[in-house]
């Protein structure tokens, strides 16, 4: 776990060193609407694998995502290290050998790092691909577990939003209720969470 004093300059649900099957993605929620320049900037500096959908939604919502085949895109994008191979799994599909995945999980932190100090990012998330292997969460993901009661006013009415908005939503409430940090905050009830006090 995170030391409670570390910080990250925003929440980030799903760092670490994530493992893909067939695609990637994504979801961005900024503290503000981005400018027009802003918006630009952001787009253009979306790692290229995750190029395939960069999606908007109110103004404030982002996702970005890759295609169905994200490690033939890893394959092209991103250089191979010394004594590894790509392969071709027993289900016919192409597997990006361990330093392409690596190099894309790396480009996707740089990138929020970058794009937070054009535009302040209110957090991110990632879900993890058990068809992938998961994730391997970092302190930055434990660190924003830490924060979730105070993101908790902004998350409960995406919810009800719909679309990227509420994916991410939901994703990051079922990350947390996973990891036991929603005690004493929520209850799940059916696949919407009920704002009374009560165990997770």
């Amino acid at each position: 776990m995170a030391h409670p004093d570390e910080a990250f300059p925003f929440p980030f649900f799903g760092a670490g060193e994530a493992g893909y099957y067939m695609w990637a993605e994504v979801h961005v929620r900024f503290g503000r609407q981005p400018t027009t320049s802003q918006r630009a900037v952001i787009e253009d500096t979306v790692p290229p694998p995750l190029r395939g959908s960069v999606s908007w939604c109110g103004g404030r919502q982002l996702m970005v995502a890759s295609g169905l085949f994200l490690h033939g895109a890893l394959v092209r994008t991103y250089p191979l290290a010394a004594g590894e191979n790509d392969r071709i799994g027993d289900d016919g599909w192409l597997y990006a050998a361990p330093s392409r995945v690596a190099a894309l999980n790396a480009a996707i932190e740089s990138w929020l790092l970058d794009i937070h100090r054009e535009c302040p990012v209110l957090a991110a998330y990632r879900a993890e691909d058990p068809d992938g292997g998961g994730t391997r969460l970092s302190a930055w993901h434990d660190w924003s577990l830490g924060r979730l009661p105070e993101l908790l006013p902004e998350l409960e009415p995406l919810l009800e939003e719909g679309g990227h908005a509420t994916s991410m939503a939901r994703g990051v409430l079922a990350m947390a209720r996973r990891a036991g940090n929603l005690q004493g905050l929520g209850v799940f009830a059916g696949n919407m969470l009920s704002w009374s006090d009560g165990p997770a």
